[in-house]
């Protein structure tokens, strides 16, 4: 495949809604996370039961509907749950690292990931599931607002707020549509390494296998990226808050015209000219570091959206 234009930028900039991490770090050690989560799922878990009534209260003491108490009690289970699965993810990957340090010593990338060496195929389903569950999660966080905003006496700012939050969750729900939409056009896509694992200042040639769905494309563009992954803290005290950054280190895309015709099930290989004196991949380290080839192509209906892992290492 030839490209109509290459750009590339060594500029280091964010990059913008990213949500999954790729690394395997959750920015707390493991017993801290499942601490963290375990005290949000039991805390949910007791709100809940007074909210159906399981645990007996005084009724003058509670100021809103049962059902808001049993809604607000499954949004902190929920997102305790949430924190105990990336506590699991993080306590497999440190198990990984510890027994693929003894059988396969001397292979970094093996000890470092659980790479195929043949290729990488990105799940076709699980993102879809996870942006419906997120949905899911936040209207059910929004229905409580809701309620004291428009069936209580509220100021009109109050109610303006959660309407501007409202708006956003429409915007959620549509990126939903979309990825559930994508997982049922396209069928599952992969790339093949020619060689594993690829090396810094050598050339890099990938194999990509499009998904079924995809033929005339209006346009597109293809990108491989170094990135490095970090947790950052804002606020202080009670406004703390923890959110994932990803910092692109250098890139190279690959535009291409409208009408350009892209075989489905035909593999097409992808050559990179890749710098040396850029960092290695590292995604079993307190810092993470990865390259991805991410490609975009602008179709009828849904357009085709796909990352992919690739394995470069340092030489």
């Amino acid at each position: 495949m030839t490209p109509d234009q290459i750009t590339t930028s060594s500029e280091p900039h964010r990059l913008a809604g990213r949500t999954e991490p790729r690394g395997s770090r959750t920015g707390f050690p493991t017993w801290g996370a499942y601490a963290f989560g375990g005290i949000f799922m039991v805390v949910g878990i007791l709100i809940m039961l007074v909210g159906l009534r399981v645990i007996p209260v005084d009724p003058s003491g509670v100021h809103a509907p049962w059902w808001v108490l049993t809604v607000m009690g499954a949004v902190f289970a929920l997102a305790g749950l949430g924190v105990e699965g990336m506590a699991t993810r993080q306590f497999l990957a440190e198990r990984h690292r510890l027994s693929a340090a003894l059988r396969h010593a001397g292979n970094p990338a093996r000890q470092d990931y659980r790479w195929d060496p043949s290729g990488f195929a990105p799940p076709r389903w699980s993102r879809a599931v996870k942006a419906v569950a997120g949905a899911a999660g936040l209207s059910l966080f929004l229905s409580i607002f809701n309620y004291w905003a428009f069936a209580t006496t509220s100021p009109v700012m109050v109610r303006m707020i959660v309407v501007v939050f409202d708006l956003v969750l429409i915007l959620v729900w549509w990126e939903a549509f979309l990825r559930v939409g994508r997982a049922f056009k396209f069928g599952g896509s992969r790339i093949d390494f020619l060689e594993f694992p690829y090396s810094i200042g050598k050339p890099v040639t990938i194999r990509w296998q499009p998904s079924d769905g995809i033929g005339a494309a209006q346009g597109g563009h293809l990108t491989l990226r170094c990135v490095k992954e970090w947790y950052e803290q804002t606020g202080s005290g009670k406004n703390q808050s923890t959110h994932l950054v990803h910092e692109e280190q250098w890139s190279t895309t690959w535009q291409f015209a409208p009408n350009r015709s892209v075989m489905p099930g035909k593999r097409v290989d992808l050559r990179f000219e890749v710098p040396s004196g850029l960092p290695s991949t590292r995604l079993g380290g307190t810092s993470p570091v990865f390259w991805e080839l991410e490609i975009h192509l602008d179709l009828p209906g849904f357009d085709f959206e796909e990352t992919y892992l690739v394995p470069i290492y340092g030489a």
